[in-house]
């Protein structure tokens, strides 16, 4: 049914939580403080609640980027660096390539179906490219859309719209975005007016607005 598959990286193709336990170690470490998990479990807090506002196009990705380190250095009375802090961040960041269940093995069904195959991404974009590359990933891709690069966030409609306007012989009942977040990739499939697939490898999550929900990538080809 599907000949147009956008694709969100984080927790659909690539590994973010693992990856960014690792990161979060390491510029910890950069900084000679101790990795203990209360620590990171406050920086997921205050990560997740930058990242919902900037959904809400209430802060934009630069306060997200800073705002974040100036929070949980703060809250431990220490003043560092924030957008030192990002740099590093992001460097460690684009090492991680560790891979979700079964995602280069649905890349390569999808392209021997003669898929066409996007990226679809709020992050930013030459660490998006870097992980890809690194996991062997990139080249499945017809381009990368990546918000850094748009302008925009998912959910906001004009991040499709550019995805849309950039995509040759483009056919919107023959779309589909893939994702692992309801707010972003969901919701900015249902604000485009294009098909949804949840992502939800543990089952856990009831997505009654998702047009499809899988457990498995290897489920996209059957839809």
């Amino acid at each position: 049914m599907y000949q147009i598959y956008l694709l969100d990286i984080d927790n659909t193709l690539l590994d973010f939580d693992a990856t960014e336990i690792k990161s979060f170690r390491t510029l910890l470490n950069s900084y000679e403080i101790s990795y203990e998990e209360e620590l990171f479990t406050q920086y997921k807090k205050i990560n997740k609640n930058f990242w919902a506002l900037l959904e809400q196009g209430k802060v934009d990705k630069d306060t997200v980027r800073t705002g974040r380190f100036i929070e949980f250095f703060g809250s431990l009375n220490l003043s560092y660096d924030a957008e030192e802090a990002e740099r590093r961040y992001q460097s460690y960041l684009s090492d991680g390539a560790d891979m979700m269940p079964n995602a280069k093995e649905t890349l390569i069904n999808l392209k021997e179906a003669n898929k066409k195959i996007y990226s679809a991404s709020n992050g930013v974009y030459e660490t998006q490219v870097k992980r890809l590359k690194t996991a062997g990933l990139y080249d499945y891709f017809e381009e990368m859309f990546v918000s850094e690069k748009i302008g925009f966030e998912k959910p906001d409609r004009n991040f499709f719209d550019y995805c849309f306007d950039h995509i040759k012989d483009f056919d919107l009942g023959k779309t589909v975005m893939v994702g692992d977040s309801l707010t972003s990739d969901i919701q900015g499939a249902i604000n485009s007016g294009i098909d949804s697939c949840f992502y939800d490898p543990k089952g856990a999550i009831t997505a009654a607005k998702a047009t499809h929900t899988i457990s498995d990538l290897n489920e996209l080809l059957s839809l």
